[in-house]
């Protein structure tokens, strides 16, 4: 490979981190919104199977279908976005970066499970056999496998985010009020949506983390020139 070459290839990758650094978040954020048990922020509800499928059963059809594109895209684009993020802020702090990319990368991990779960529910909606359905959802979420990967995903977005919210303000490559609106963006997102049972707080918190990336954005794209 030639210098060229290289210096066009890494140019090309640095362009695609532009663009997810703040697409990503936004991909998140379209998919709490189209999860058919509209305003819970657990969607789909593991705890309560038999709302899950009549929620997705009485789901419109075009919102159910954009909802499985963005499920699929979700599954391949969650963990580049935290990788996105690192990238501007690991020369000024790696350690920070580093947790906060390995975290985004453990909670990456549930969602291959998650929108194969979601592929499932929207076959098993319209089938009619609910209670056998609910048994199975109960037996799978039961296992401590899933626990695990669960406990992952909880944990690792949170920890991921604030990491490098953290990093954000000790590179100092971004203004201060982008890595503080990450940090802030983890209890709205979390303990305030889950607490308060709002969606909408879920989609607020991924909004927050897309305008603090503009930032992060805009220094990218000075590294990919």
């Amino acid at each position: 490979m030639t210098a060229a070459t290289s210096k066009t290839a890494g140019q090309l990758i640095s362009w695609v981190f532009v663009v997810l650094v703040v697409a990503v978040p936004l991909v998140m954020a379209s998919w709490f919104a189209l999860c058919p048990q509209y305003g819970d922020p657990a969607c789909p509800t593991n705890a309560r199977p038999l709302d899950v499928l009549a929620a997705y059963r009485a789901a419109p059809p075009l919102l159910m279908q954009t909802f499985l594109v963005v499920n699929l895209a979700v599954a391949y684009l969650f963990p580049l976005g935290y990788i996105a993020m690192g990238t501007a802020s690991w020369r000024g702090s790696p350690w920070l970066t580093a947790l906060g990319v390995v975290c985004g990368w453990l909670a990456a991990i549930a969602w291959g499970y998650i929108a194969d779960q979601n592929v499932l529910l929207a076959h098993m909606a319209p089938a009619g056999h609910d209670t056998e359905f609910a048994a199975l959802e109960r037996a799978y979420f039961g296992d401590w496998h899933i626990l695990a990967v669960a406990i992952g995903w909880v944990a690792g977005h949170l920890l991921g985010y604030l990491f490098l919210g953290l990093a954000f303000l000790r590179a100092k490559v971004v203004p201060a009020w982008s890595g503080l609106l990450v940090i802030a963006a983890v209890p709205v997102m979390g303990p305030f949506a889950y607490g308060f049972q709002q969606n909408a707080l879920q989609i607020l918190g991924y909004l927050m983390v897309a305008v603090a990336c503009i930032p992060a954005a805009r220094t990218l794209r000075r590294l990919a020139q």
